[in-house]
């Protein structure tokens, strides 16, 4: 069986790490960083990978989704050329924290070095904020920004040097007067999708299928609300 994956960049040490582990060797492709805050677009940028599968030379007959349900980015995919494999997930934390035992705390902030990467990139990147407005007035900014956010939790996925991440974002931290916690990720879900164990963990809509929305019932802490 040929099968190509699609990742959000924000999990690829993790996810690099259990292809290594398992010896997969199964083509992985990253999404444009970009798509992360435009789910809708992604979802369109998905349905189009689907959809031209059939024309390549080697089409492959499982696609894996590591998105998940971020802000409806996998809702309403069709499977037109192939089976597609989605982990029954919300988002890119609730797919790092997997396997691991631990209730994903609510109205909370969670960093992994990849997070680190692209909030670096951002436009509210607490450094080029104090750079460009001084820290006073950058400051006074981040706590409008981050208002009711003052939990912070740093995923150890023991895939990156965590004493990095916390260098980051300690600074954003004490501007907010917040909490910084490291909790454990395991991030099994990766395991399933890539071995080919499918189980209740797994969204899997076979060709000619939709992913509808309501493979999602029920996930919490983050709620997709249905139109």
């Amino acid at each position: 069986m040929r099968r190509k994956i699609y990742s959000c960049i924000t999990i690829q040490k993790e996810l690099e790490e259990t292809a290594k582990k398992l010896g997969c060797l199964d083509e992985i492709n990253y999404l444009d960083p970009i798509l992360h805050s435009d789910p809708s677009k992604m979802n369109k940028i998905l349905q189009e990978i689907i959809d031209s599968n059939a024309s390549e030379e080697n089409p492959a007959d499982e696609i894996i989704i590591c998105v998940s349900g971020c802000g409806k980015a996998t809702c309403n995919l069709v499977a037109s050329t192939c089976d597609i494999i989605v982990p029954r997930t919300m988002d890119c934390i609730d797919i790092l924290l997997s396997g691991s035992g631990k209730q994903r705390p609510r109205g909370s902030i969670f960093v992994t070095a990849s997070w680190i990467k692209h909030m670096q990139s951002s436009t509210i990147c607490h450094e080029k904020l104090i750079a460009e407005k001084g820290y006073d007035d950058a400051a006074s900014l981040l706590r409008k920004i981050y208002k009711g956010f003052t939990e912070f939790y740093i995923i150890d996925t023991g895939t990156y040097d965590i004493e990095l991440v916390k260098k980051y974002i300690m600074p954003l931290i004490e501007i907010l007067d917040g909490k910084l916690t490291t909790i454990p990720g395991k991030f099994k879900v990766l395991e399933k999708l890539l071995s080919g164990n499918y189980d209740e963990e797994v969204i899997h809509i076979k060709k000619g299928g939709k992913l509808l929305i309501n493979e999602f019932d029920g996930l919490r802490p983050a709620e997709i609300k249905k139109e």
